[in-house]
């Protein structure tokens, strides 16, 4: 009993019981089930201002834990600065079990599964015959081998749409065959809006090419996607015969492998 009256004694010169029921540390107005008023400077009635919130720790009736804010809206709600877990980097992690964490646009920690990275892959499964008009020669891409959210691709129509805005780096390559000599080869891409080049480049063939090892042409380049939505198609070009193909593989006595592709990665 002499215990109890010791601690008692210590406790209660800082901690006020309302009327409500509610207990507040430092304060005479908790604003909820349990509230610690770190540096004394709430208001007595009223809601505390944000600067008077920065001090505080609460406990809501819904268990919620709001530090820096008097009104948590997750099971633990940071106001602002940093979180630190000291010994986090004693334990490592499995790298094809584990979720990653992200922050969302309103600071809410959540995870994602491995498979929701940033990039993009896909191939040309089979030959593409190609015309005399460029702009018209949108490569079909087979099913992405690797895609995103970021991304959403129509087999179809060849029209790649981003979900996000933001820069990505685009790695695009296409092999040649059946065309003459001296052709002008290109790999681009267009804006589907407007069906104008957003991204283009070039070479010249000083000789012909037949069969199944073709004239292999790369492009690199990065975009700006200004918002969600924005769409693009990727067209390739050899010459003006229209009788040029874009191999999907090439083919020697050696084996066969995939040497037209697109690899998308976001940067921001």
């Amino acid at each position: 009993m002499k215990k109890n009256i010791l601690i008692l004694s210590v406790i209660l010169p800082g901690m006020i019981f309302s009327q409500t029921g509610r207990v507040g540390i430092n304060t005479e107005n908790p604003q909820n089930t349990f509230h610690i008023d770190g540096n004394k400077d709430n208001p007595s009635t009223g809601v505390p201002t944000i600067l008077q919130q920065a001090n505080d720790v609460i406990f809501t009736n819904t268990g919620q834990v709001g530090i820096g804010t008097t009104t948590p809206s997750q099971n633990l709600d940071v106001a602002t600065g940093n979180v630190r877990v000291r010994t986090i980097n004693t334990n490592l992690g499995n790298g094809t079990t584990d979720k990653r964490v992200v922050a969302d646009a309103n600071g809410v920690l959540k995870t994602i599964d491995n498979d929701d990275y940033n990039f993009f892959h896909t191939r040309l499964a089979g030959n593409q015959t190609l015309s005399s008009d460029a702009l018209t020669n949108t490569v079909l891409f087979g099913t992405p081998i690797a895609t995103s959210p970021f991304y959403s691709y129509n087999t179809s129509t060849g029209v790649l749409t981003f979900n996000s805005e933001g820069l990505y780096f685009i790695t695009y390559q296409g092999g040649f065959t059946d065309f003459a000599a001296g052709s002008h080869l290109l790999l681009g891409i267009i804006n589907v809006a407007t069906g104008q080049y957003i991204g283009r480049g070039s070479s010249w063939s000083a000789l012909a090419r037949s069969g199944t090892v073709g004239q292999i042409s790369n492009y690199t380049t990065m975009i700006n996607v200004p918002n969600s939505g924005y769409q693009v198609r990727f067209m390739a070009f050899a010459g003006t015969s229209g009788s040029a193909v874009l191999l999907g593989n090439e083919s020697g006595a050696s084996g066969s492998g995939n040497v037209t592709n697109l690899t998308i990665q976001k940067t921001r």
